[in-house]
């Protein structure tokens, strides 16, 4: 079904989560919205008045009551998704749900694709491409921070950062226009206002292209492996910071076999802590399949928490454990040195690495200061200013990247002396990506893809 074909429908779709609960909004949106809810509703005044909530008793079909709901009409223009809508605050069983939908495409209506209601709101501009991923990045935050950042887009923080790059290059682009058109008469003289407006285009791209790595870990979050050798209090450590006895601790060594998630909200990025097996060589099957998995967690962590004992300081075979991580793809991840149970630790005990913490995983604080330090540990990937604008999707910082080389090849080219004719192209280029990034000239398969990740309602 065509695009075009898919909008002269009238949809349907419960808007709120599936289950039990005080109250079930159910959505419609089309054409013909306000002739099904009149059959629903028959004490509906007709026509509908527009944004007035109306107790009134639902009937099927047949005229069997369905149950006393208040219903909302907002006309087309002046909707969510530019059509005529209808909303339906229904009592929050899932058996009221179902009989109202199968009431509504029984009267024509068609159950909705997921994301179909963004997708008509960006279809008739009431959005525009990066709106619509942020209503999804809303729907999905997972702390606050994150629901900030979702919230932001949403009120079309990016969309205006985008806005202001796009003056800066339709700025060079018509110096460049001027150019050409006037070359007969002044030559192919270049106004200094381009190369102005094309280096101001860049640094904002790249300041954007640079927010990614803090809008995906806002958004996708951040897992962290804490590795070490047996019984050195990594599952200490572990309760401590998700505050609950998640694992299983004891004086015997190897008691971890499996690993252990548990999500955590670290100064706004969602991260995921996982607990591991010891690192050490054992004749166990199943100890070793243990350290197998412990070691496959540290390859696919985002970060590391190493763990010793203090009291036995940093051996040779934690320097070659490390080595041996760092060989395996890990070098360059962020990490923390923990020296754990600094109780044990006498007067003159060994030396520490310069890098390592002292922490006591049985001390009351040591969740708050494991956090802590994981706070800083994540600091240098996340940038400062991440109450502004960021990229939320990697298709934004690609398309924002695409952007930054054009702008900088054209930059490049009226430094280098080349014709107007050929730096303009570069500079169209640049234009094209942004008018990808925010929807205008984006394929419909990727459209596709994209509202296709999309909850059911939404």
């Amino acid at each position: 079904m065509r695009p075009s074909d898919a909008l002269l429908d009238t949809i349907v779709a419960p808007a709120t989560p599936a289950g039990r609960s005080a109250i079930a909004l159910v959505r419609l949106s089309g054409p013909d919205t306000p002739r099904i809810l009149e059959a629903l509703a028959p004490r509906l005044p007709t026509p509908p008045a527009p944004r007035r909530p109306t107790l009134l008793l639902l009937v099927d079909g047949e005229g069997a009551p369905i149950d006393t709901a208040l219903v909302t009409y907002f006309a087309a223009p002046a909707s969510m998704t530019g059509e005529d809508v209808g909303e339906i605050s229904v009592h929050g069983s899932p058996a009221v749900v179902q009989r109202l939908l199968r009431a509504a495409t029984a009267l024509g209506a068609r159950l909705a694709r997921p994301g179909e209601f963004t997708e008509r709101a960006f279809r008739s501009g009431k959005i525009d491409l990066l709106r619509a991923e942020a209503v999804r990045d809303l729907i999905e935050a997972k702390t606050p921070a994150a629901a900030a950042a979702g919230a932001r887009r949403l009120a079309g923080s990016l969309s205006e950062a985008a806005g202001r790059v796009r003056d800066r290059l339709l700025e060079a682009s018509a110096g460049l226009a001027a150019a050409i058109d006037f070359s007969d008469d002044v030559g192919e003289a270049v106004p200094r206002s381009v190369e102005a407006a094309l280096s101001a285009a860049i640094a904002q791209l790249e300041r954007l292209s640079a927010s990614y790595e803090t809008g995906r870990l806002l958004s996708e979050g951040c897992r962290v492996a804490i590795l070490g050798e047996p019984n050195v209090g990594k599952s200490t450590l572990f309760n401590a910071a998700v505050g609950s006895e998640r694992a299983i601790v004891t004086e015997i060594a190897g008691t971890t076999r499996d690993t252990l998630e548990s999500p955590l909200d670290v100064d706004g990025v969602p991260v995921t802590l996982i607990d591991t097996a010891g690192l050490r060589a054992s004749e166990d099957p199943v100890e070793r399949i243990g350290v197998a998995r412990a070691l496959g967690e540290g390859e696919r962590a985002d970060a590391l928490v190493y763990v010793f004992d203090a009291s036995a300081g940093f051996s040779e075979a934690d320097a070659r454990r490390l080595a041996g991580i760092d060989a395996g793809g890990l070098d360059g991840k962020p990490r923390l040195l923990i020296a754990n149970k600094a109780d044990r630790r006498g007067p003159g005990g060994p030396e520490l690495p310069k890098h390592a913490f002292l922490l006591c995983g049985l001390a009351p604080d040591a969740g708050e200061t494991l956090r802590a330090l994981l706070t800083g540990m994540l600091s240098d990937s996340i940038r400062g200013d991440h109450a502004s604008e960021v990229l939320g999707t990697l298709r934004q910082k690609n398309l924002v990247d695409d952007a930054r080389r054009a702008a900088q090849e054209t930059l490049t080219a009226l430094r280098d002396g080349v014709s107007p004719e050929y730096a303009a192209t570069h500079c169209h280029a640049a234009l094209d990506a942004l008018a990808d990034l925010v929807g205008e000239t984006t394929p419909e398969d990727v459209l596709a893809r994209l509202f296709s990740t999309f909850c059911i309602g939404k």
